[in-house]
Formats: C-alpha cells, structure tokens, sequence
C-alpha cells in the first residue's frame, strides 16, 4: 500500500510535536480515544500506545485502504463522515488520499479547490451517535478539513460528556464563519483550560 511519504517525513522532521505533545501531556491509559479525520493513522497509532481503546474516523476512500494497513490490532477503522445529521454527503479534494478530503468543494488557504474524478459519496454519522457506547473519559482529536462546523453545533454533547479535546480549526471551509466562532468561543469557555499548541489546533481540557 503506497504511503504518504512526505508526511512521515515531516513526523520526522518534528512539524507536527507541538499537536503530538498534547498526547504527552494529557492522554491517559484510562480514555477511549476518538480520532476523527484519521487519514492514514498517525494520531491513532501514537495513541493507541497509551489509551486503552482507539476508535478511527476517516470517509476518504483511498486514505482510508492505507489506514487500515497502518493501525494495530485491536483498532478497527470506520469508513464514514462526521457530520450534525446522519444520511450521505459528497466528498472531495484535489487528490483523493491527500489530507484535504472535505465538504467544501472551494480552495482555501493555499489548498486547490475539488478536481473532477475526485469526488465521493459516503454515509455521514453525528459525534453524539459515534460516542454513545463508548466509555468515558473520551479524548477526542477533531482534525476534519471544516466539518468541525457541523460538531460544534452540538455544544450540549460537549458539556455532557467533557472529553479532553485537540482540535483543528478551519475557519475558510465553514459556511457561517460568525456562527461557528461563537460556538466555537462557547466550547472554549466549558473547559478550565484551553491552550493554542499551533496555528489554528487548540487543546481543550480540566
């Protein structure tokens, strides 16, 4: 299976150590930890070392084949799109398995629009049906190219539930820019501690 060889070699590099660090800091053997947007199983690999039980997201057809090669036993990818109502949504990039898989059919920042044959349809699930039968403490990575608008809208689940959160903003795929900041300002201010690790990736946490 044909691996994303720069981003391992960025791994190597240390781009990514302030988000990874957030593992270091606040994973525990005692969460179930929730990786959504997995890709090809970089996080989930990370934390399937230390959280007793990992669950991987990712609707990207072709990322999705490679990450089922890459996680360990015991982890089992689901093929599906996080969204606010369950159904099927259409999908794409500018390459299908490079890290852009998204709603959003527009480029932003820097990042090329969808190209024809790039495309997909797959079945959406919510947060909130994704976690109902998974134990608690929940450590939740949110890295999904925009659709974070869409489980933000659910700030109740938050609030039940209180997972530790890293989470990655992209504020020029989301459709109510204004909105999704104030909801965004919202999940902030439910948690004794929230922190920038790096551009738009936040950690939030008690």
């Amino acid at each position: 299976m044909s691996q994303p060889e720069d981003y391992w070699g960025w791994i190597e590099e240390g781009r990514y150590n302030c988000e990874l660090s957030a593992y270091d800091a606040h994973l525990q053997a005692k969460h179930t930890f929730v990786d959504l947007g997995a890709w090809v199983g970089a996080h989930s690999l990370l934390a399937s070392a230390t959280a007793h039980k990992v669950v991987s997201v990712e609707p990207d057809p072709v990322a999705f084949d490679i990450l089922a090669v890459n996680l360990p036993k015991g982890v089992t990818p689901i093929r599906k799109a996080i969204s606010d109502a369950p159904g099927v949504v259409t999908m794409g990039s500018g390459l299908l398995g490079a890290s852009t898989t998204r709603t959003n059919p527009l480029a932003g920042s820097g990042i090329g629009p969808w190209v024809e044959g790039q495309t997909f349809e797959v079945e959406c699930i919510t947060l909130r049906e994704l976690v109902k039968d998974l134990s608690d403490p929940l450590f939740i990575k949110i890295d999904v190219e925009g659709s974070e608008e869409a489980i933000l809208k659910d700030l109740e689940l938050f609030a039940e539930r209180k997972p530790t959160v890293l989470l990655e903003l992209h504020p020029f795929w989301w459709k109510d820019v204004d909105q999704t900041w104030k909801n965004f300002e919202a999940l902030k201010a439910m948690y004794k501690t929230s922190y920038q690790a790096i551009r738009n990736t936040w950690v939030l946490h008690d």
